[in-house]
């Protein structure tokens, strides 16, 4: 796949740019897709960008002798302190200070987040940024969305934007749990793409699987057609499919499944209520017995149908 110089286009655009708001990156001909790096952190670890595939990321540059800088770093702290990373990952650089300084601000400033050292500026030039502090939004699959230069000025903005451009994204509170192995599942009534509506509770005396999903996760979607498999090696009917998608329009939906021949419901959560009631990413997939107990619950992607009949077996 041919990746999109998106450093030349940023430094060209950047003129235009608005600081007070965060600008979308849109299409022209080819996909801008975030350049890959590697840095190491103030302790030694190394990072990709791309080994967060699959969350979307909230990405800054910053100095330690920047004023604006220093004030998002508050409100980014305080937006890490309230949400889980299980949905979204925080991600700074710092550009071209000393390990040590950094290191030692990090520790008086008491951040908890990563902090990446990029000293030689490398991969700032890669982002043509124009200055500090610059931050951008990347998808799951890696594509640009947004960007925006200057501070954000309070943890409400950086929920604001990230709302705006993930639509989908469901910010999980760390000091709230879902519900666990061994309770109740919640109960929902939620209506499928084709209007048909669905509670969950009508599924006693039948085991259920319950998916959550979003259309921006490529992992989501590569797992949906391993449901249809099992389901189609059944001698009955004995277990029942339900997949949940989280925040998408029901177009978004349908234009996502068009094609894939399901027989399980697909079912529309528009307002992200119930996605959110259960406290999970996505995907994650609960396993319900009869009685509407969770007997097991995979927080990440199925490989192979295999692996969701063995999750079947653990009953």
């Amino acid at each position: 796949m041919k990746r999109h110089k998106w450093h030349t286009a940023l430094t060209l655009g950047l003129v235009f740019v608005l600081i007070s708001s965060f600008v979308a990156c849109t299409k022209s001909e080819e996909t801008p897709y975030a350049p890959d790096f590697t840095l190491q952190t103030i302790s030694g670890e190394t990072v990709s960008l791309s080994d967060f595939r699959g969350k979307p990321v909230m990405l800054t540059f910053w100095t330690i002798n920047c004023a604006a800088c220093q004030s998002q770093i508050s409100n980014t702290q305080a937006f890490y302190d309230e949400w889980s990373s299980e949905t979204l990952a925080v991600l700074t650089i710092n550009v071209a200070d000393s390990v040590s300084a950094v290191q030692d601000y990090v520790a008086i400033r008491k951040i908890s987040y990563p902090v990446l050292l990029d000293q030689r500026g490398t991969v700032a030039r890669t982002y043509g940024i124009p200055g500090v502090p610059v931050t951008f939004l990347i998808d799951s699959e890696g594509i640009m969305k947004a960007y925006k230069i200057g501070p954000l000025q309070s943890q409400k903005e950086i929920e604001d934007a990230l709302s705006s451009v993930f639509p989908s994204l469901i910010l999980k509170a760390k000091t709230e749990t879902g519900p666990e192995i061994g309770k109740l599942a919640p109960d929902f009534t939620l209506q499928t793409i084709e209007g048909q509506i669905i509670t969950l509770s009508e599924y006693r005396d039948k085991t259920v699987l319950l998916n959550f999903w979003v259309s921006s996760c490529a992992a989501c979607v590569d797992e949906i057609p391993y449901f249809q498999a099992m389901l189609e090696e059944q001698e009955n009917e004995a277990v029942i499919v339900l997949a949940i998608n989280c925040g998408e329009s029901s177009q978004t939906v349908k234009d996502m499944v068009d094609g894939m021949e399901l027989t399980f419901p697909m079912l529309l959560d528009p307002d992200g209520k119930v996605c959110e009631s259960y406290k999970r990413g996505s995907p994650t997939t609960f396993l319900i017995n009869g009685n509407g107990i969770i007997k097991a619950i995979k927080d990440d992607v199925f490989q192979n149908p295999a692996e969701i009949e063995s999750m079947l077996n653990s009953l």
